[in-house]
C-alpha cells in the first residue's frame, strides 16, 4: 500500500492514511489526534458497533488490494463526475449517535461550529460532541477534560474541500462510551492485527520488525485489559496459523516472536504465583478480602489451566520444541506449580468460605454489636487450624486473625465521625468512641478465653503470636482514647457538648467582662490548636501513621499552657468575691473542669476560701449578737424587733449554709466539717436570744388593757396652735405592733392582750375615720393665715361646735354613736372647706391678674423697626389707648371676683366687716404695686431703647435725615432735636395719665372712703419710676451733644452753600482770568463733588440713624451748579474775545486793501501790518 493510497471502511481510516494526514497537522490538533487515539476513540471503541461487512472486507485486503485500488484510481482520473456539495450539518447530525441525544438540543450556534469546523481554512482538524449534565449538547475541538459518559468525534484532513465524493476519505468518525482499554483491544483483534499479521505484500525485514513490536503491544494491551478484571489472561499470537509446526520452527523470525509471547507468560504465571505473598503482607486488609483472594485466586489459576490446554497455546509450545527453545522447559515446570496453586487454593477456599456469613455480618455490624459475633468467628478459625491441610500454618493464621481485628478497627472507624468530632458533637463523638473502645476490649477479651479454653482442652498448643494480632488493635484503642481527651477538652476549653456551645456563665462585678474576655481567649487559643489537629485528622485513625504521636504531644502541650492560663483566670474571679453564693456560683461555674488535675488543686484551693469566708459570716454574726444595743429602724417594735434582728441574722447564716448544701458538687474537705459545726452551735444560740427576748416582753403586757380605751377621740395639739390631734393611747399602738410580729415569728399571745388585740381592726378603721375628721379641721386651718381666720371666724366658731363632743364625750370604747359624730362633723368641714377653697381661688385669680396688669406695659418698642417723623409718637399713642382698655377690663375683673367673694361674708358681724376691710386695703396694694410695676418696666424698655442695656449699644429707634436748609443757608436735621426729646418726653410722662382713670378697691368695695392718693399720683412721686426719667433725659441730652459734634463734619463744605455764586462770577469775569484757571477751578469742585460722595450716607449715633443723603444730594447740586456758572462764563468770554477779533481782522482787512497815496498812510499801513503779525504769532 502506498501513501497516495487511501481507504475508508465505514468511517475509519487506514492507518497509513492516517499517519499521512497527520503529517500536515498543527502542534495543537496533532496533540488532540494523539489524545483521541490513545483515549480508545476510534471506531468500534466500547459500546460502538463495527459490521461485520467491515471486518470481512478488512480481512480480504491483502495483495490484490492495491492493484483493486490502482485500477479505481485509474478510473477516477479517466472520468471525474462533478462532485455534488455535501450538508456538514445533516452528515454530523446523521452520524452523532448518543443516547441521550434529542432532536431539540441541536441550535443555530452548533449549525454555525459544524459549518466552520468543514471550512478548508479552520486549523482545528477534531470535532468532540458530547452532552454535558449541565451545558448540555457542547461542541468543542478538543477531548473534554471532565468525565463523560459518551462521545462523538469527527475527524478531518487538513486543507482540503469536503464535498460528496471526498467526505468520506477525508472524514474519520465514530463514537465511544467507556473501556477505552476494552475497546482498543478489540479494535486491534479485530480488524488491525489480522490485517498486519495476514499481508504478505510488506518485505519480510519490515513485517518481521512491526510484528515483534505488534505482538509485544498486544501482549500488554491484553494484559492490562484483564488485569484490571482480576483476571490473568494469556495473548494467544495468531500468526502462522496457515503454515505447519515444522515450517514455523523452521522460521527464526517467527520462533522469536513466539519465544517472547511463552516470555511474556512464565512472568505471568510467577506473578499469579507470587501475588499469594502479596495479600499475606497488606496490613489493612479483611477476613472477606482474604476469601475474596481465594476466591479469585481459585477462579485465576483454573482459568490459566484451562488456557494452557488451548490449542493455541499447545501449537506455540509444540512449534518452540522442535525449535529447541529453551523457555519450554521453565514453562511445563510452572505449569505444572499452577496446577499444584489451584488445588491449594481450593482447598482453602473451602475452609475459608465458612467464615464469609460471620465475617459479612461483622463487616455490616456496629461496634456495640461486634461483642456477641466474636466467639463464632474465632471457633470458626480454630476448626480451619485444625482441618485444613494448607491453611493451618502460625503465619496464615496469626494473619486471617489479625485481619479480623483489622476488621473490627474498620467497623469502628466508620462509626466515629472525625468530622462531626472537629465540629463540635462532643456527646454522640465520646459515645462513639466509648463502644469502640468497648468492642475492641471485649475482641482482646472473648480472643483471650477462647485460648485458654484451647490449652485447656486441646493436645496442640495455642502457638500464634498474639502481640501481632492486638498490635493495632492496641493502638487503635489508644488513638481513642487520645480523641477522648480531645473530646473532653472540647467540653473544658470551648464549651461544645452536642453541636452547640453552651452559654457563658455571666460574671458579676467589675472584673466580669475582663473574666468573659480571658475565657474567650482560652477558646480562640484553643480553636487554634484544635484547627492543627483537624487538619490532620486523615492520620488519626490510621494506627501506622506514626506522625500522630507528635501532633498529639504538640497539642498536649498546648492545653497545658490554657490549663496554666485557666488557673490565673479562676484566681482573677475569686480576687472580688465576698459572699459565699458568689464563690459556690463561681465554683460551679468552673466545676466542669475538675476532672484536669492542675485545675482540681486551684478549685479545691478556692473551695476553701469559700468556707473560710462562711466562717468570717458566722463570726460577723457572732460578733453581731454579743453587741449590747442593737441599731433597730423605726418603725421595729422594741422586743420583737429584737427577735427579728436575731432571726435576719439567723436567716444570714442559713442562706449561705443552704448554698453550700445544695452545692453537692463540692469537694469534701476537712475545714467545711469544722465551719458546719460551728454553725450548728450558731444557730442553736440564736433561737434561744429570740425566746429568751419573747419572755421578757410577755412580762410587761399589762393585765387589763381595756381601760385605755376611755380616753376621747380627740384633743387640742399642744404643739401647733388652734389644731387638733387624734387622742389614741400610744401603749395600745405599741402592743398591737408587738403582737403583729410576733405572731409572724409563730409564737402564743397571752390571753389578756388577745382580748384588747382581737378589736385592733375595729379601732383600726375607727382611728382612720378620727383622723379623717382632724386632718379636715387642720386642713382649713392651717390653709388660712391668723388675718384670714378673722375672716371666717363665724365658720371656724360653727365647726368648733360641731366638733365638741368629740373633744369631750365621746371615747374609744364608745359604741355606735361614732359613726354619726364623723359623718356629721366631715359633712360640715367639707362646706367650710369649699369656701376656703372659693377663697384662695379667687386670691390666686386676682394675683394673677396683678401679674398682667404688671407684665401689659404702656410702651411697645419694635426693636427691628426704625421710626421716621412723627411714627413713634402716633404708634405709642394708639398702644397706649389699647393697654389702657386691657388695664382696665383687668381691674374690672379684680373688682367683679372681690365681691362675689364679699357675699359670703356679707351677713357676717362688724369685726368680720373690720377684717375684710382690711383684706380689702391689702389686694389694694397689690393693685398698686402692680401698676407701678407696669410703668417702672414701661420707663426701662424706653430707656434700654434710649441708652441700651448697658453691654451693647442701642439699636436704631429713631431715622433723622440731614437737611441743608434753603431759608438760613444751614444744615440742620429733621426732625429737629427739640422735637425728638419732645416725642420721648411726652412718652414717659402720658404712661402715669394712662392709669389716672383706676380707682382705690376700698372706694368701690367698702363704706369706708380710701385715704391714700391716687394711684398714678404715687407712681409719680416714686423715686424709681424718677430714676429712670432721669436717665432717658441724659440719654436724650447726650445723644443730642453727638448729634451736634457730627454737623461739625460738614463745615468743610460750608463755602459751597455760603457764598453767592452771582456775585462771585461777575468778580471772577472782571479779573479776566487765563483758561487754565478756569480749568482749575472747575476740577477743585468736582474733587468736592468726589469727596461729598465718600461721606457715609448712614450712619448711627447711639439711638438715632442718620440719613445724610438729602445734605450730600444738595451739597452735589451746588457743586453742578459752580461747574456750570464757571463753564458758562468761560463760554461767554470766548465768545466775546472771538467777535472782538474778528471785527479787528475786517477793519484792517480794508484798511490794508486800499493803497496808500500819501506818506502818511505808508505809516499807518505798516503799523496795521505790524499789529497783524503780532495777532498771528500770539
Amino acid at each position: 500500500m502506498t501513501e497516495k493510497e487511501h481507504s475508508q471502511v465505514n468511517g475509519v481510516t487506514m492507518p497509513l492514511a492516517l499517519q499521512e494526514n497527520q503529517k500536515d497537522d498543527s502542534s495543537e490538533t496533532r496533540k488532540n489526534i494523539e489524545e483521541l487515539e490513545s483515549s480508545g476513540l476510534m471506531n468500534g471503541a466500547g459500546g460502538e458497533t463495527v459490521p461485520n461487512d467491515v471486518i470481512n472486507d478488512s480481512i480480504k485486503m491483502q495483495g490484490e488490494y492495491e492493484v483493486e485500488n490502482e485500477v479505481h484510481e485509474d478510473k477516477t482520473e479517466l472520468k471525474q463526475p462533478t462532485p455534488e456539495p455535501v450538508d456538514p450539518i445533516g452528515f454530523v447530525k446523521e452520524h452523532t449517535v448518543l443516547s441521550t441525544l434529542t432532536e431539540d438540543m441541536w441550535t443555530s450556534e452548533h449549525h454555525d461550529y459544524i459549518n466552520e469546523f468543514f471550512k478548508p481554512r479552520n486549523s482545528s482538524r477534531l470535532l468532540v460532541i458530547f452532552v454535558d449534565p449541565q451545558l448540555g449538547l457542547t461542541l468543542d475541538n478538543k477531548i473534554p477534560p471532565q468525565i463523560v459518559d459518551e462521545i462523538c468525534y469527527f475527524i478531518h484532513k487538513d486543507g482540503v474541500t469536503i464535498d460528496s465524493t471526498s467526505i468520506d476519505k477525508m472524514v474519520q468518525y465514530g463514537s465511544v462510551k467507556s473501556g477505552h482499554i476494552e475497546s482498543l483491544l478489540r479494535l486491534m483483534q479485530s480488524i488491525y492485527a489480522p490485517l498486519f499479521f495476514e499481508n504478505t505484500s510488506w518485505p519480510d525485514s519490515i513485517k518481521n520488525d512491526f510484528s515483534a513490536q505488534l505482538h509485544r503491544f498486544m501482549a500488554s494491551l491484553t494484559d492490562t485489559h484483564y488485569k484490571m478484571q482480576g483476571h490473568t489472561v494469556l495473548y494467544i499470537p495468531s500468526e502462522g496459523l496457515n503454515i505447519s509446526p515444522d515450517q514455523a520452527a523452521k522460521n527464526k523470525e517467527l520462533v522469536q516472536r513466539l519465544e517472547t509471547a511463552m516470555v511474556h507468560w512464565t512472568r505471568q504465571i510467577k506473578e499469579v504465583l507470587a501475588s499469594q505473598d502479596a495479600i499475606e503482607t497488606s496490613e489493612n486488609s479483611g477476613p472477606l478480602e482474604e476469601i475474596a483472594f481465594w476466591h479469585n485466586r481459585c477462579v485465576d489459576l483454573s482459568g490459566i489451566s484451562e488456557q494452557l490446554r488451548k490449542e493455541g497455546v499447545l501449537r506455540i509450545q509444540m512449534i518452540l520444541e522442535l525449535s529447541k527453545s529453551s523457555y519450554v522447559a521453565s514453562f511445563r515446570k510452572l505449569s505444572r506449580q499452577i496446577q499444584d496453586g489451584s488445588e491449594q487454593a481450593q482447598s482453602n477456599l473451602k475452609f475459608l468460605s465458612t467464615l464469609k456469613e460471620p465475617c459479612e455480618e461483622l463487616s455490616k455490624a456496629k461496634p456495640v454489636d461486634i461483642p456477641p459475633m466474636l466467639t463464632k468467628i474465632i471457633n470458626l478459625i480454630r476448626m480451619i487450624w485444625v482441618n485444613s491441610k494448607h491453611y493451618k500454618s502460625r503465619e496464615r493464621l496469626t494473619g486471617l486473625f489479625r485481619k479480623v481485628s483489622n476488621e473490627i478497627i474498620h467497623r469502628c472507624c466508620k462509626e466515629i465521625s472525625l468530622e462531626k468530632l472537629f465540629d463540635g458533637y462532643v456527646v454522640s463523638s465520646m459515645k462513639s468512641l466509648h463502644q469502640s473502645i468497648d468492642c475492641c476490649r471485649a475482641w482482646k477479651e472473648t480472643y483471650s478465653y477462647v485460648r485458654q479454653m484451647h490449652h485447656k482442652f486441646s493436645s496442640e498448643g495455642w502457638v500464634l503470636d498474639q502481640s501481632s494480632i492486638f498490635a493495632q488493635v492496641d493502638a487503635f484503642v489508644q488513638r481513642c482514647k487520645d480523641l477522648l481527651e480531645v473530646c473532653e477538652c472540647q467540653i473544658h476549653f470551648a464549651r461544645w457538648e452536642d453541636g452547640n456551645k453552651t452559654p457563658l456563665p455571666c460574671f458579676a462585678g467589675q472584673r466580669g467582662p475582663e473574666i468573659t474576655r480571658s475565657l474567650l481567649e482560652i477558646e480562640s487559643a484553643f480553636e487554634a490548636n484544635l484547627a492543627v489537629m483537624s487538619g490532620v485528622r486523615k492520620t488519626i485513625l490510621d494506627v501506622k501513621a506514626t506522625t500522630w504521636h507528635d501532633d498529639y504531644n504538640r497539642f498536649r502541650t498546648g492545653i497545658k499552657d490554657l490549663e496554666v492560663m485557666m488557673q490565673n483566670v479562676i484566681s482573677t474571679a475569686f480576687e472580688t468575691i465576698n459572699t459565699v453564693e458568689q464563690g459556690v456560683e463561681l465554683l460551679d461555674a468552673f466545676q466542669h473542669l475538675s476532672s484536669r488535675e492542675a485545675i482540681r488543686r486551684t478549685i479545691d484551693k478556692k473551695t476553701v476560701e469559700v468556707y473560710a469566708l462562711f466562717n468570717d459570716e458566722l463570726n460577723a454574726v457572732k460578733k453581731e449578737l454579743t453587741k449590747k444595743s442593737q441599731s433597730l429602724g423605726p418603725l421595729l417594735p422594741k422586743y420583737a424587733g429584737q427577735a427579728h434582728w436575731a432571726r435576719s441574722l439567723k436567716g444570714r447564716i442559713d442562706r449561705s449554709m443552704k448554698v453550700l448544701d445544695k452545692a453537692y458538687f463540692l469537694p469534701h474537705i476537712g475545714t467545711g466539717a469544722e465551719t458546719r459545726t460551728q454553725y450548728n452551735q450558731l444557730s442553736t444560740a440564736l433561737d434561744e436570744f429570740i425566746r429568751k427576748t419573747f419572755n421578757e416582753w410577755a412580762v410587761t403586757v399589762d393585765k387589763d388593757c381595756m381601760k385605755l380605751l376611755d380616753v376621747p377621740l380627740m384633743c387640742r395639739s399642744t404643739e401647733k396652735q388652734a389644731m387638733l390631734d387624734m387622742n389614741f393611747d400610744r401603749i395600745l399602738l405599741k402592743l398591737f405592733n408587738e403582737i403583729q410580729y410576733w405572731e409572724k415569728l409563730m409564737f402564743e399571745i397571752p390571753h389578756y392582750a388577745t382580748e384588747v388585740y382581737l378589736k385592733r381592726e375595729e379601732l383600726r378603721n375607727l382611728r382612720e375615720n378620727v383622723l379623717l375628721v382632724v386632718r379636715d379641721y387642720n386642713r382649713i386651718i392651717a390653709a388660712l393665715s391668723l388675718e384670714e381666720r378673722g375672716l371666717f371666724r363665724e365658720r371656724i366658731r360653727h365647726l368648733d361646735k360641731k366638733i365638741h363632743p368629740g373633744l369631750t364625750k365621746l371615747t374609744w370604747a364608745s359604741k355606735g354613736i361614732s359613726d354619726f359624730f364623723i359623718g356629721e362633723c366631715r359633712q360640715y368641714a367639707s362646706k367650710v372647706q369649699v369656701i376656703v377653697d372659693d377663697y384662695k381661688i379667687a386670691n390666686l385669680t386676682i394675683s394673677r391678674n396683678c401679674k398682667r396688669i404688671s407684665e401689659n406695659l404702656l410702651v411697645r418698642i419694635d426693636n427691628k423697626k426704625v421710626y421716621e417723623g412723627l411714627e413713634f409718637e402716633e404708634e405709642q399713642m394708639k398702644h397706649r389707648a389699647s393697654a389702657q382698655k386691657r388695664l382696665k377690663i383687668i381691674h374690672e375683673e379684680i373688682v367683679h371676683i372681690m365681691k362675689q367673694t364679699f357675699e359670703v361674708f356679707r351677713t357676717d358681724g362688724q369685726e368680720v366687716q373690720n377684717h375684710w376691710h382690711r383684706y380689702t386695703e391689702k389686694m389694694d396694694r397689690m393693685v398698686e404695686e402692680a401698676f407701678r410695676l407696669n410703668v417702672k418696666w414701661s420707663l426701662q424698655e424706653l430707656s434700654k431703647a434710649i441708652n441700651g442695656d448697658g453691654k451693647t449699644t442701642p439699636n436704631p429707634l429713631f431715622r433723622v435725615k440731614v437737611v441743608l436748609t434753603g431759608e438760613k443757608n444751614s444744615v440742620e436735621f429733621s426732625p429737629t432735636l427739640k422735637k425728638l426729646a419732645t416725642i420721648v418726653m411726652n412718652t414717659s410722662s402720658h404712661l402715669t395719665a394712662a392709669i389716672s382713670v383706676i380707682q382705690r378697691l376700698p372706694d368701690l368695695l367698702t363704706r369706708k372712703r380710701s385715704t391714700k392718693e391716687p394711684i398714678n399720683n404715687v407712681i409719680e412721686k416714686d423715686e424709681e419710676t424718677k430714676k429712670i426719667q432721669k436717665s432717658i433725659d441724659a440719654g436724650m441730652q447726650s445723644n443730642a451733644q453727638h448729634l451736634m459734634n457730627y454737623l461739625g463734619t460738614w463745615d468743610n463744605y460750608r463755602e459751597i452753600w455760603e457764598i453767592n455764586k452771582d456775585a462771585f462770577i461777575r468778580r471772577y469775569q472782571r479779573l479776566n482770568p487765563p483758561v487754565a484757571s478756569f480749568d482749575a477751578d472747575i476740577a477743585r469742585y468736582t474733587e468736592v463733588a468726589n469727596n461729598v460722595q465718600k461721606e457715609e450716607t448712614v450712619l448711627n449715633i447711639q439711638f438715632v440713624l442718620l440719613d445724610c443723603s438729602p445734605l450730600k444730594t444738595a451739597l452735589l447740586g451746588h457743586c453742578h451748579e459752580w461747574e456750570n456758572k464757571f463753564t458758562t462764563l468761560l463760554g461767554e468770554m470766548a465768545s466775546q474775545q472771538l467777535k472782538d477779533l474778528h471785527n479787528f481782522l475786517c477793519s484792517n482787512q480794508e484798511k490794508l486793501s486800499k493803497p496808500p497815496k500819501p506818506l502818511t498812510s505808508w505809516v499807518i499801513v505798516c503799523h496795521c501790518w505790524n499789529n497783524c503779525k503780532q495777532i498771528s504769532v500770539r
